[in-house]
């Protein structure tokens, strides 16, 4: 009877053991999971913070002056800025397709051109321009359309 009662103590004891090892690796595989979906949460609060300071443009209507702000500010990035004035419409930075959500090549306009009088591509500083921008497929976005309102 002493044996066999130290074989059932025995056998619950690996029972035992084999549970708490399962809920180890469960409890694991549960905190992999959970901050495997923390990081891509921070990432895409990573992606709207970077983005914020080109999303905030998206339906909003701004000065001419602003629009010239802007463009000076981006300047730097490979995103272009289309202006579309009562006169005509001018790519600054990078053309693209307002379309088709393709980014085009560079161009050399400066926003020195948007600010002088006698040029066809002058932005007053005093219209008003409603803004939107464009992504490409990937949800990048590519450009900023400022059309004069």
């Amino acid at each position: 009877m002493e044996n066999s009662l130290k074989g059932l103590m025995l056998a619950a004891g690996i029972i035992i053991t084999c549970i708490i090892i399962s809920l180890g690796f469960y409890i694991a595989r549960e905190a992999r999971d959970t901050a495997s979906e923390g990081t891509g949460q921070i990432n895409q609060l990573q992606a709207e913070f970077t983005d914020a300071s080109k999303t905030m443009y998206d339906g909003t209507e701004v000065s001419g002056s602003e629009v010239l702000n802007v463009i000076r500010k981006f300047s730097d990035e490979t995103m272009g800025i289309l202006v579309q004035t009562n006169k005509n419409k001018t790519y600054y930075n990078y053309n693209f397709d307002v379309d088709k959500g393709e980014p085009g090549k560079a161009l050399d306009n400066s926003y020195k051109n948007a600010q002088d009088v006698a040029s066809d591509k002058y932005i007053n500083p005093t219209a008003r321009f409603q803004g939107s921008i464009v992504k490409d497929v990937n949800g990048t976005i590519i450009g900023i359309v400022f059309a004069q309102v």
